[in-house]
């Protein structure tokens, strides 16, 4: 630490202490323009010190000050002894820092400073006399806004010294002073003829006012006691749009306001009775009247002298129109940015080049739990605490960045966690960027960060989302597939091998269409619950399907993988489902697939696993297949996947053909028939036609069915109704249309026969639709349903194969059906079988009385239709009565003819 002292003499000492003489400004009163301007640098640059400091040979003297009770102190303490010793400010962020003031008596003691900021005033450019200072009892820095503008307010401050001393030269009479003033000479020397004759000093200094009073852009009037203009310079012609010659002899009133006349004219009257001045006369800002009526801001000085033995003011006028509009613009801009950080939803931080916070707006607060005034001065890595994305790690200080930055802001890293003063940690994104001066240099360093916990939170639940089943929560079929490609592609994983586990539940469709698919939701969520607790951490679980589950065991063997197959089965076959009063047995079928690096893609594993599963499926459910090359059951299998395609194909390139067989009335089987029965064919590549045995099981066992049933629905409402435009007189017969099971389930198929029935112009009442005993009954509530909306359109519906099941006579009182086709393997045989004859009539009989119409199926020979007839069959159908022909042919009423029997 140094003891306390000032600085030496300054180099040009003397010709400082001589202006200051010369000037007679020390010891002087209290002068309001002074004050106006330190008690705007405190409010500006936002201290609570502000003075105008001369300094003499042995004291620094304060000319105006606020917030300070002392008018002087020795020149060995003074810091403006410092500022003086050159021509840029003074600069002291914490005088406890630096080495010439630590021990200063103004540190030490009261008033107690750390902060001063000394701007140097250098009056007519000449030697520096003094500084305009701010000051403030704890550290800070002046940004480069409130620079420029203690800058700016210094030069009015050494002016205003300039000014006064050639005011004082103008009321001594001193000729020397007339350079200086502010542009007196024209009408001084119209007064000052007489003196001029007898003092040959004074012409050259006439010329010399005239100059100043003609070039200065300030207005000068010289008013007498009655406020009448006597002198004017050009200055006032370009202020106020008045001609000199217009201006003088007037009064003042001429350019003032009229409401600011009279105040004017009372001030003045009272000041010539008592000598008092009511208000200052100096720096006075007030507003004047220019021809064209407009108002102009104005700043004016008014002083007293005598010429020629007579009172008279001497008025200095200057446009402030401009300095207005600066700051007010000025203050404009502050507001705007204030304003503007105010309402901003991200956070605003500005430190100094040191690191050190200076400022922070309310969403900062907000953010990080310190207050503006809590968090001033202190270093901002204490306040600002950023953590790694795991929360684990502080994140490096601001002033480490800035040594890592390069010309752009330098964002957060990703992940980055803001820890706030209280609570958890948040989630943020921010950038870092420097600030700058008006020099370019470095002041510090702002810090814009936001709260993204809540993005953060979203994108994770999308992320989530779109890999994981909404129901159940388990990985989805796609994050599945590309997990199951991350194995194929890690070559540890396939060097080590791994399996695969499809599985698909057993009579899962039982629960749905018994308890509604609110049952069968929660079913799947139990059932999820439970298959993770049997596998471990690093298996994958999976719904790939309605009820359909995989498990991908990386780098397990086939041995481990079955064995926790095998716990999967019993954990499952254990489980009883109970939904409301019923309870309900579960089963699974796991198909199995162990792989390594054999080539395999993610497509041909879940091939093989289905196929597998399948394989389980049909060996009667509730076990485990595992995948074997040459396996004569998924050969099998994998035919049926080779019909997948070629059904596919065969419904893109529309090479179904639709054949129809009649049913004719049993009591008069010579007439033309009444129905057709609708059957499918598909066309192979050579034109031949395959029966529907050989493709159906795969359709049906893949899902395909809704797809054909489709086909054919639009297909043979289109020919019915090409048959009847042929032969309108002739009666079309009923067309007869086979739907699946699946088919019996879909939502959308009722509205789809309404529109094809529109579009074609068939009534419904010519279309019958034909379920079997065995779909209705697995799909009961879906039969149900679509069975009432078909015939709401006016459709019938025919039970197919009834008979084949142990319970048919308890479900066919809850099907609104309107035939009832007797099932064939007790029609083929009744002629020579009386149990099959018994149950035909029985069945019949159930129908009749139930107000349905009967048709036999098979009926291969005229000894079976002699029986039907007996028995009171209403139809009968088979190849006795007609073999399957193309539909177009038998919608005609072409002849019968002999074919090979196929299945339908």
């Amino acid at each position: 630490m140094s003891s306390p002292g000032g600085a030496g003499p300054t180099r040009d000492e003397a010709e400082r202490l001589d202006w200051l003489r010369r000037s007679d400004v020390l010891d002087s009163d209290e002068e309001r323009e002074f004050d106006d301007i330190v008690a705007l640098a405190a409010r500006l640059c936002e201290v609570p010190i502000s003075t105008i400091t001369l300094v003499d040979e042995g004291r620094q003297w304060f000319k105006a000050s606020v917030g300070l009770d002392v008018r002087e102190t020795p020149r060995a303490i003074a810091f403006c002894a410092h500022a003086i010793q050159g021509s840029a400010p003074l600069m002291v962020p914490d005088a406890l820092l630096d080495a010439r003031f630590v021990d200063n008596p103004l540190v030490t003691g009261d008033p107690h400073l750390r902060f001063y900021a000394g701007f140097p005033l250098s009056p007519g450019g000449g030697a520096t006399v003094g500084t305009l200072t701010v000051m403030d009892r704890v550290p800070r820095r002046l940004d480069a806004e409130q620079v420029s503008t203690m800058t700016a307010l210094a030069y009015q401050a050494a002016a205003l010294l300039e000014l006064r001393l050639r005011l004082r030269r103008i009321r001594d009479g001193e000729a020397t002073l007339i350079l200086a003033q502010l542009q007196l000479e024209a009408q001084v020397e119209d007064r000052s003829r007489q003196l001029e004759r007898t003092n040959a000093r004074l012409v050259e200094a006439e010329r010399l006012y005239r100059s100043l009073w003609e070039t200065t852009t300030d207005a000068v009037l010289i008013l007498d006691e009655g406020s009448h203009i006597r002198y004017a310079n050009p200055g006032a012609e370009a202020m106020f749009g008045h001609a000199v010659g217009d201006l003088v002899g007037q009064p003042l009133a001429l350019i003032q306001p009229e409401r600011l006349r009279a105040a004017h004219v009372a001030a003045m009257q009272a000041y010539l009775r008592t000598g008092e001045r009511r208000v200052s006369w100096r720096g006075v800002e007030t507003v004047g009247l220019h021809a064209t009526g407009a108002e102009v801001p104005l700043e004016i000085s008014f002083s007293q002298i005598e010429i020629h033995g007579r009172l008279q003011f001497v008025g200095f006028i200057r446009d402030i129109s401009e300095r207005k509009r600066a700051l007010a613009a000025l203050l404009d801009e502050r507001e705007r940015a204030q304003s503007t950080l105010r309402s901003i939803g991200d956070g605003v931080i500005t430190t100094d080049v040191d690191g050190r916070i200076v400022s922070l707006n309310p969403m900062a607060e907000r953010l990080i739990g310190w207050t503006q005034a809590e968090a001033a001065s202190r270093p901002a890595h204490v306040v600002l605490e950023l953590l790694d994305e795991q929360g684990a790690r502080r994140l490096p200080p601001l002033e480490q960045w800035a040594a890592e930055r390069g010309d752009g802001p330098l964002p957060f890293p990703p992940g980055t966690l803001l820890q706030p003063r209280h609570g958890p940690p948040v989630s943020v994104e921010g950038s870092l960027a420097r600030l700058t001066g008006a020099d370019a240099r470095p002041i510090g360093w702002v810090v814009a960060l936001r709260d993204v916990s809540q993005a953060r939170r979203l994108a994770a639940q999308v992320e989530f989302q779109a890999t994981h089943d909404e129901l159940t929560g388990l990985v989805n079929r796609s994050e599945f597939d590309r997990r199951l490609r991350a194995v194929l592609d890690d070559g540890r994983a396939r060097a080590a091998g791994s399996s695969l586990l499809y599985l698909d539940l057993d009579q899962f469709k039982i629960v749905n269409d018994t308890c509604g698919h609110i049952a069968g939701d929660e079913l799947l969520k139990q059932l999820a619950g439970l298959l993770a607790l049997q596998l471990d951490s690093g298996d994958t679980l999976a719904r790939l399907g309605g009820d359909e589950f995989g498990v991908l065991m990386r780098e397990r063997s086939a041995d481990d993988a079955l064995r926790v197959a095998r716990s999967l089965l019993e954990a499952v076959g254990l489980f009883v489902f109970t939904w409301q009063d019923q309870r309900f047995a579960t089963g699974i079928s796991i198909g199995h697939v162990h792989f390594s690096g054999d080539g395999l893609t993610a497509t041909d594993i879940l091939s093989r696993a289905d196929e597998a599963c399948y394989v389980a499926k049909d060996l009667g459910r509730n076990r485990i297949h595992s995948y074997q090359p040459g396996d004569e059951l998924q050969a099998r299998r994998h035919g049926e996947m080779r019909w997948v395609g070629l059904i596919r194909e065969a419904l893109e390139q529309d090479r179904f053909v639709l054949h129809g067989q009649p049913i004719v009335r049993v009591a008069a089987a010579a007439e033309p028939p009444q129905h057709v029965e609708v059957l499918l064919r598909m066309r192979a590549h050579d034109g031949s036609l395959i029966p529907p045995m050989d493709f159906l099981p795969a359709a049906e066992r893949y899902d395909l069915m809704p797809r054909i049933d489709r086909w054919v629905v639009r297909a043979a409402i289109a020919a019915a109704a090409e048959a009847v435009a042929d032969d309108a007189a002739r009666p079309a017969p009923l067309v007869a249309i086979n739907l699946s099971g699946a088919t019996l389930c879909d939502a959308g198929f009722a509205p789809f026969v309404r529109a094809e029935l529109a579009r074609a112009g068939v009534p419904a009442s010519r279309v019958c639709f034909e379920i079997t005993e065995t779909a209705a009954i697995a799909n009961l509530t879906s039969a149900v349903r679509l069975i009432n909306e078909l015939k709401a359109l006016g459709c019938r519906f025919s039970l197919d194969d009834f008979g084949s099941g142990l319970s048919s006579f308890a479900y066919l009182k809850h099907l609104p059906v309107d035939l009832l086709k007797i099932d064939g393997v007790f029609v083929r045989t009744m002629a020579s079988d009386p149990v099959d004859r018994a149950m035909v009539a029985s069945i019949n009989e159930i129908g009749h009385v139930m107000g349905l119409e009967t048709i036999a199926e098979f009926v291969e020979n005229d000894a079976i239709l002699a029986e039907l007839r007996a028995i009171g069959v209403d139809y009968a159908q088979g190849y006795a009565l007609g073999a399957p022909q193309p539909l177009a042919e038998v919608l005609a009423g072409a002849p019968a003819r002999i074919a090979v029997p196929a299945a339908r």
